[in-house]
């Protein structure tokens, strides 16, 4: 192994690292409005006032739901469920957080050569910082559906970019989409993009079931509309997977992702027939929202690596590519 690699082999592992911590704060946030816990903590960045939150209402001052009041409505019922679910959805947050500083850090010291990398790395914090404010808004404003969705959206494009940072480490060059794998390509695009309006339909059927329970949820347009959508979605993105599987210019990164997004989708549709038909349960929720949102970052990933290949035996029969 050269020494010039070594660097980008440790940042490899640090941004897979700050990756894995961003998908848990998903994971952890999905759960806190899934259990409707947005409010377990009515202020920010403290929890009732405390760094550290209580474990029994007797912790609280008698007037807490006046103290601690929102937007003009009293805080909720103390419930050490919901308050340390979005606690620990905070702290690891904050972890999260100290990695991306390490991440550019190390950047910045030993990968100050290659531009783009420095560009991406240090996006990272900006929207990082844009995160944490919609995070105090979405509090301030008593858990607005829109602002929830744009925050959960953020995280998802906050895990990209550090995925972006993470396959920019890998030896790549622009791969131009020829002949039918220019439709192809853009199959798989499309496909993603569909997944990204069944991620909104969800968001705001949630906010729907939320408002008038369940059976008046299911009982919508938007169910209908919701459901139909993710066979489409998981059909062209199938067959985009196949044609890449089937291409002769062997893509090992990109096919391993087509995967790992396939599988996902096919989880996503399972859970959400079972809440349709069987139990709208809580950990089905958890599981249909979080295998949506790693599918698009996985999709997204795939398509990276459709588009740039690794150097070696995985593009040695494609010499048109560009210096």
């Amino acid at each position: 192994m050269s020494a010039e690699r070594v660097p980008l082999l440790r940042l490899r592992w640090i941004a897979g690292g700050v990756a894995v911590l961003f998908f848990l704060v998903i994971v952890a946030g999905v759960t806190v409005r899934v259990l409707g816990a947005g409010m377990g903590c009515p202020d920010w960045p403290t929890c009732y006032g405390q760094l550290i939150p209580p474990l029994h209402v007797s912790q609280l001052p008698p007037d807490y739901r006046e103290r601690y009041a929102v937007a003009g409505r009293l805080a909720e019922p103390f419930d050490p469920l919901k308050t340390w679910a979005e606690y620990l959805n905070r702290l690891l947050s904050v972890v999260a957080g100290l990695g991306v500083l390490f991440m550019v850090a190390y950047t910045w010291l030993f990968l100050r050569g290659d531009r783009r990398l420095l560009l991406y790395v240090s996006l990272v914090p900006v929207l990082l910082l844009v995160q944490a404010l919609l995070g105090w808004r979405v509090v301030a404003s008593y858990l607005a559906e829109h602002l929830v969705t744009v925050h959960m959206l953020f995280s998802v494009l906050l895990t990209g970019l550090v995925l972006l940072v993470w396959a920019r480490t890998f030896g790549l060059r622009e791969r131009p989409l020829q002949g039918e794998w220019r439709w192809y390509g853009w199959l798989g695009v499309g496909s993603w993009l569909l997944l990204l309006v069944q991620v909104l339909l969800g968001a705001g059927l949630r906010a729907i079931i939320s408002q008038k329970g369940v059976e008046q949820g299911l009982d919508t347009v938007l169910f209908y509309v919701h459901r139909s959508f993710s066979w489409f979605v998981l059909g062209g993105w199938a067959y985009f997977h196949w044609r890449l599987y089937r291409e002769p210019v062997r893509q090992p990164l990109a096919r391993r992702w087509a995967i790992w997004t396939t599988l996902a989708l096919l989880l996503q549709i399972g859970t959400g027939a079972g809440m349709a038909y069987l139990s709208f349960s809580p950990v089905l929720q958890v599981v249909h929202l979080v295998s949506a949102l790693f599918a698009l970052n996985a999709g997204f990933i795939c398509l990276y690596f459709l588009r740039n290949t690794v150097y070696g035996r995985s593009d040695r029969f494609v010499p048109e590519f560009s210096a």
